[in-house]
């Protein structure tokens, strides 16, 4: 929601969010994906986060009426690189939405210098008071991302053949070098006592946290090596080699509980009860918005309209599958009729670089919010 095709794009999204809502909303699908996270890491720096939030209430309620109200995954917003506290007031009223955070040491400002053992616990004086008060006054909130990394050693890291800011030899590192990298590119060479050191620092992770994604799963070896040469990133070879805990429950503790959450969450923010996003967060984010961050007049912007055929994503198949795979779509149509297409007769600027292009004449669609605010399904009448 940026440049001239900041609207446009918009709508794209909307469309791959509506078909994949309604392939794993099906009954084969929906106990799997239990929370789907919708845009990864928007940039709110620059979009601006009134600006997103008027997408994200569209996006809300095109799910919901695909779902049903308090049925369907959690929607997981990503905190856009803001802190945690920026969102307490977020779309209150929303079926469950949950807020996704990215936090790491390896993208920290500053490299912390000190040995790993005394490092062990900074996951929990870190996060784990912010996390809990997120939970205390937002609700369900999540680490997408995490890894092991407590310096930036890792192969292609910061950028194909770039270097590392804890050596000194990315270009663009003006910082003191703290040490070599060698050590963290290839965990062969690692004694049980690093080892040791790496699981706790993980479980500190864990519990600090409490929901969470590693990032990522499998490393595969180094062409050039033959080696996984970012071992802090792999939760597989992790475990392979014993530097990762077998059991994630082993983290309940680690970090002495010393910021308890007052309670737990509460029903409206685990299930629909009676919520709604009332008319006055609405009304004041419109969608398409009434301007973007670098764009007074979004009106004038180029869009689409929704008169196109939507994409039904296929189930996989094999020869000797007996199980129903679902058709791809669960029923609801999202909240309009069609997916978001080109006006036709319009030549529309590149979506992916389109920050100084002119803006095309003839190039939009229907103005209005096409997606209806999600209601509850009466119940039957008895006959």
């Amino acid at each position: 929601m940026h440049g001239v095709m900041g609207v446009a794009n918009a709508q794209r999204s909307l469309n791959i969010i509506r078909s994949i809502t309604e392939f794993i909303s099906q009954d084969q699908y929906k106990n799997i994906v239990p929370f789907f996270g919708v845009v990864n890491e928007a940039q709110t720096s620059r979009i601006g986060i009134d600006t997103i939030t008027s997408f994200y209430i569209e996006m809300h309620d095109m799910m919901r009426n695909i779902t049903g109200l308090g049925k369907g995954p959690f929607i997981s917003v990503h905190d856009g690189f803001q802190p945690l506290e920026r969102w307490v007031d977020f779309m209150p009223g929303s079926d469950r939405v949950a807020l996704d955070s990215h936090p790491y040491f390896a993208f920290s400002e500053t490299l912390d210098s000190s040995p790993l053992a005394q490092q062990v616990t900074r996951p929990c004086s870190r996060w784990g008071a912010r996390f809990n008060g997120t939970m205390d006054t937002y609700g369900f909130a999540a680490a997408g991302e995490w890894s092991l990394a407590f310096n930036d050693c890792g192969l292609y890291l910061n950028g194909a053949s770039s270097g590392y800011r804890y050596d000194g030899t990315l270009p663009s590192y003006t910082g003191p070098a703290i040490g070599s990298c060698d050590p963290w590119l290839d965990a062969s060479n690692w004694d049980d006592t690093v080892k040791e050191n790496l699981k706790q620092f993980a479980l500190a992770h864990m519990d600090a946290f409490q929901n969470y994604f590693f990032w990522t799963w499998k490393i595969g070896a180094s062409l050039a090596t033959g080696k996984v040469n970012s071992p802090l990133w792999s939760y597989s070879h992790g475990l392979e080699n014993g530097y990762m805990p077998t059991d994630p429950r082993e983290a309940a503790g680690v970090c002495r509980n010393s910021n308890p959450r007052a309670g737990p969450l509460k029903p409206s923010q685990t299930s629909y009860v009676s919520q709604t996003i009332a008319a006055a967060v609405r009304s004041a984010h419109p969608f398409p918005p009434v301007s973007l961050a670098d764009q007074a007049n979004a009106a004038a912007l180029p869009t689409y309209t929704a008169t196109g055929t939507p994409v039904t994503m296929p189930a996989p198949t094999f020869a000797s599958a007996t199980a129903s795979v679902g058709s791809g779509w669960v029923g609801g149509s999202g909240g309009w009729e069609g997916d978001y297409v080109p006006v036709q007769g319009c030549t529309y600027p590149d979506p992916w670089d389109a920050e100084t292009a002119s803006i095309p004449g003839a190039c939009t669609g229907s103005r209005r919010r096409l997606v209806r605010e999600p209601r509850m399904t009466p119940p039957p009448v008895a006959k």
